[in-house]
């Protein structure tokens, strides 16, 4: 069993990799193997965008990341669910909340923009994150390292039910360069949200 330690360090030579165009691990994999388990080391958060695809950007093969996406990279019941099964169920010992720049689902809710349908509840739940008195990117970053610390939160309270120590890590693709911004928990300071003035 990898620690999250090991599986960050796996992450950043894949991200490495990536951005050098020395890709090793994308198209490797062996599907009778899969087939009978996975053993994923890494939960990763991330946004829908087409542009965002962590098993290339990190370089990992079939059966290495447990991948959960949606506009925004926003956390819900399902998404705690799905975090759930793989840190209690597959023993994945790292969750990344992967935002990215020029992010539609953040830069919207930043903007006030108004949606239509379940897109709009989807939006609202990144409302409180917004950073308005600053850029859209300053939003993408706070959303990513409050999401993550609200993942954190739960994770300690059921941190005594898992077997292996399980570690959340807030991070920002940066799609123009391919670099990844690792955030701290901790060191991070997340700006309070400004109130929305008409």
């Amino acid at each position: 069993m990898r620690t999250w330690q090991e599986s960050l360090n796996i992450l950043r030579e894949g991200n490495a990799r990536f951005i050098q165009h020395k890709m090793n691990n994308v198209l490797h994999h062996d599907l009778q193997t899969l087939s009978e388990a996975q053993n994923p080391y890494a939960v990763i958060l991330c946004c829908s965008d087409s542009r965002v695809s962590p098993d290339i950007i990190f370089d990992q093969s079939l059966g290495s990341l447990f991948v959960i996406q949606n506009a925004g990279n926003v956390s819900d019941t399902s998404v705690l669910g799905s975090i759930q099964y793989a840190i209690q169920h597959l023993n994945t010992p790292l969750i990344i909340v992967l935002g990215h720049t020029c992010c539609g689902a953040v830069t919207a809710a930043h903007e006030n923009k108004k949606m239509k349908g379940p897109l709009q509840d989807l939006i609202t739940q990144i409302d409180e994150n917004l950073i308005l008195n600053g850029t859209a990117e300053d939003s993408i970053r706070n959303h990513t390292l409050a999401t993550a610390r609200l993942l954190n939160t739960a994770l300690e309270t059921h941190q005594a039910k898992i077997e292996q120590d399980a570690q959340v890590l807030p991070a920002v693709y940066d799609i123009a360069s391919g670099y990844i911004t690792w955030m701290d928990l901790e060191k991070d300071i997340i700006a309070t949200p400004q109130p929305i003035t008409l």
